[in-house]
């Protein structure tokens, strides 16, 4: 049997702690929080409008936001992607949101969601959190435990505050989007 002396059982313990380091370091530095940072600023926006807003006008201000915030996406993933090492990695994260629009949107149009926008912001939240752990549970675990926290927040206050659930989710679930990205951002450098 294969002892491990002391020493080597520190060296071993101080370079994973090296390599967790690096890691954080990478993610801060790649597009990871800036997309946190746009999008929960976009769902603070969005949800504030739906719950102060009229249902058309806020309609429009979300098309507006997501509009916007699908451009600087791209501009984000351009940006980054020319930084990495192997950018089909990023381009695969790329295409797997296009194919959760796609999918979501077609999901969306025909359960005829889509009548109830209290609901319906719901369920785009929650096809939102669903990528989140999809994304945490193939690159980075931290993004499952947000997309996790997000959903119950967002089902907590569908269920129990209905009057209020824009209100808590521009709050909760953009704030959480938001600060988490900045904490990444600015913590991790």
């Amino acid at each position: 049997m294969n002892t491990i002396s002391r020493n080597e059982a520190q060296s071993t313990l101080e370079l994973i702690e090296q390599i967790q380091r690096q890691t954080r370091r990478a993610l801060a530095h790649g597009g990871g929080p800036f997309y946190m940072m746009l999008w929960g600023a976009i769902w603070f926006l969005g949800y504030l409008a739906n719950q102060f807003l009229s249902e058309q006008l806020a309609g429009y201000i979300w098309m507006f936001l997501v509009s916007l915030g699908m451009i600087a996406s791209i501009a984000i993933g351009w940006r980054h992607a020319r930084r990495l090492r192997y950018p089909t990695h990023d381009a695969r994260i790329g295409l797997f949101w296009l194919a959760w629009i796609i999918y979501s949107s077609l999901i969306i149009w025909l359960t005829g969601a889509q009548t109830d926008a209290t609901r319906l912001s719901l369920i785009i939240a929650l096809f939102a959190m669903f990528g989140y752990v999809v994304m945490g549970l193939w690159l980075w675990r931290p993004l499952a435990w947000i997309g996790i926290t997000v959903t119950v927040i967002a089902v907590g206050a569908y269920l129990l505050l209905p009057n209020y659930v824009d209100l808590v989710m521009a709050l909760l679930g953009g704030g959480t989007l938001f600060v988490s990205g900045l904490y990444i951002y600015r913590s991790w450098r």
